[in-house]
């Protein structure tokens, strides 16, 4: 089924998207085999940081083989791309479907426009989509976070035709994109740098740049590694620098004129990156369905005496099997809400529109996400404190998607202050009474009343104060909306569709109490009543999520924790304490 190609009929799009829906969910992944593998093993304690940085690498390039994905579906945006990005693999190692997810999305997307151009790229392209090379995207400098439009590194002119690539100061420091001979590839990448011709500024360009050969770096560029972040799969992220660097006139991807628009022309640069900030963020979805089935089964296995002296899973309590119950059904309704995301970001041509899918869709399932994972992991009492048991590791290695392609709390700020201001609007709700379609009317309605108080001025320090803390929620209440709509169109149960508005209820407890009709009291009401409704299914919907060979948490079986015990560094001896004498 190809995106672009979809009927943008009413009927025939519920169809299509419900046919995707049910074959992302129900098809068995092409990773399946090697989730099995030795090489998807949780990594020995014993590994140095080297080793297990290869070993990221490894599995990001047998992620690219079982996939084996073509340009067309990295250009085209095709389903095959989104399942990629939805992959439960990520659930054993994020690290792996971030590596390909860049070096497909940001490197190849960027690139492939100018094959046609620039011959030597369709090698380079091939390479990178079969991870033979490590291929990256460098916009962001260390002083210029999302202002990347001002961003200092140069590419002058040479009179040779070629072009001297320069990091002027350090502030200009290409920062994040992985970039060392540690991964044992050779690498290669897109930097974004502002074009000099003759001392003129003619705003930024993307040029390819060669960083090493896989076992040291290419002359003139100086990588500066990161350590490794907390709970998360080695990757060697780093600053880069560039000390007058010589390329050749075929470096750069593009004109060396003028261009008539420069906002339009880095916007066009970075085309890509809106891509990222949608399919990435749907890499949560696998992970919430990852702790859903170790936090289910670890609460089934965990018993204590119960009142009659008898042994009672804890998974009984509503404060254990809650949360549980929330995040299946925050899987379903994102699964659906990507589909529908996705499907309108590569159907629209304006680029504010797509904007609006992307954030909302980033905006709604990081939130999910950790909460989520918070809450279940907690669940798990001392076991969830190690990154072997998958949950923790999995929280602390996708919070970097929350920044990743644009944090997510600067896009809200700038979609809901050019929604306020009038600048384009959201697909209206198709039921305007329900709910949550009420919910995000009212929440705009009270902003743009704020907002009268102050003269409508976007840009002054009441806007700042009274406008900007209320953006997130405001893109979130879009979002929700949609998300349910998604959930209906692809005909998830209505018993999971209940229990996800319950939970969105709770999210906003207040406005609902106060606008919305609904007391707390009944607000819980609905909750309980959503809940009980699902309980008796739950072992059914946990085994329903597919993830199950992806997840190697000890405290899920009793093998497994047996085998996680053998493991373990033990120490024993022959000392004894001679007590008196320690008196």
């Amino acid at each position: 089924m190809s995106i672009t190609s979809l009927n943008t009929d009413r009927a025939a799009v519920v169809s299509e998207c419900r046919a995707l829906y049910e074959e992302v969910w129900h098809t068995p992944s092409p990773t399946l085999e090697l989730a099995r593998s030795a090489l998807m093993k949780p990594a020995p304690l014993s590994l140095t940081i080297e080793e297990r940085t290869r070993l990221t690498y490894q599995r990001a390039r047998a992620l690219a083989h079982a996939y084996n994905l073509t340009l067309k579906d990295v250009v085209e945006m095709t389903p095959a791309f989104w399942k990629l990005h939805m992959d439960m693999l990520t659930a054993m190692d994020g690290g792996a479907i971030n590596l390909v997810s860049v070096q497909y999305n940001l490197f190849v997307g960027t690139v492939a426009p100018f094959a046609a151009t620039h011959p030597e790229l369709a090698s380079i392209i091939q390479q990178a989509l079969r991870v033979d090379i490590s291929a990256q995207f460098m916009l962001t400098e260390l002083g210029h976070g999302l202002d990347a439009r001002n961003l200092e590194t140069t590419a002058t002119l040479l009179p040779n035709g070629g072009f001297e690539l320069h990091t002027p100061s350090p502030n200009a420091a290409k920062c994040m994109p992985p970039n060392t001979p540690r991964n044992g590839l050779p690498t290669i990448a897109v930097v974004i740098a502002r074009l000099i011709v003759e001392g003129e500024d003619r705003g930024v360009r993307p040029f390819l740049v060669p960083m090493s050969d896989g076992i040291k770096m290419c002359t003139g560029v100086t990588s500066k590694v990161f350590p490794p972040r907390p709970g998360a799969n080695p990757i060697d992220h780093a600053l880069t620098y560039f000390n007058r660097v010589q390329l050749p006139s075929s470096a750069l991807l593009g004109s060396l004129e003028n261009q008539h628009n420069e906002r339009d022309n880095f916007l066009a640069t970075i085309h890509r990156m809106g891509a990222g900030t949608l399919f990435l963020a749907g890499g949560c979805i696998p992970l919430i369905k990852m702790a859903v089935y170790n936090a289910s089964k670890f609460s089934f296995r965990r018993h204590i005496l119960g009142h009659d002296g008898q042994p009672m899973p804890v998974i009984n309590f509503r404060t254990q099997h809650l949360p549980i119950l929330h995040a299946i059904a925050r899987a379903h309704v994102l699964q659906a809400f990507l589909i529908y995301a996705g499907r309108e970001y590569c159907n629209q041509t304006d680029s504010r529109v797509r904007h609006i899918f992307a954030t909302t869709f980033k905006a709604v399932t990081i939130h999910h996400f950790q909460t989520s994972l918070k809450t279940m992991n907690e669940g798990c009492g001392w076991q969830g404190y190690y990154d072997r048991n998958q949950i923790l590791g999995a929280d602390l290695e996708f919070r970097a998607v929350a920044t990743a392609e644009g944090d997510v709390r600067v896009l809200a700020i700038r979609l809901a202050s050019e929604l306020l201001i009038g600048r384009y609007q959201v697909p209206p709700p198709k039921d305007p009474n329900g709910a949550l379609a009420r919910h995000e009317a009212g929440l705009f309605a009270e902003a743009r009343e704020l907002m009268k108080r102050f003269g409508d001025k976007h840009r002054s320090e009441a806007f700042n104060r009274t406008i900007l803390p209320l953006s997130l929620p405001l893109v979130q209440a879009i979002g929700y909306r949609m998300a349910i709509e998604a959930a209906v169109d692809v005909g998830i149960d209505p018993k999971i569709r209940a229990l996800y508005e319950a939970g969105i209820f709770k999210e906003d407890s207040g406005w609902f109490a106060e606008k919305g009709g609904l007391s707390r009291e009944e607000q819980r009401a609905m909750e309980a009543q959503a809940a009980d409704a699902l309980l008796p299914e739950l072992e059914q919907l946990v085994e329903a999520t597919g993830v199950r060979p992806y997840c190697t948490a000890p405290m899920t079986s009793e093998a497994l924790w047996n085998d996680y015990v053998k493991e373990l560094e033990t120490f024993e001896g022959d000392a004894v304490w001679d007590l008196k004498a320690r008196l």
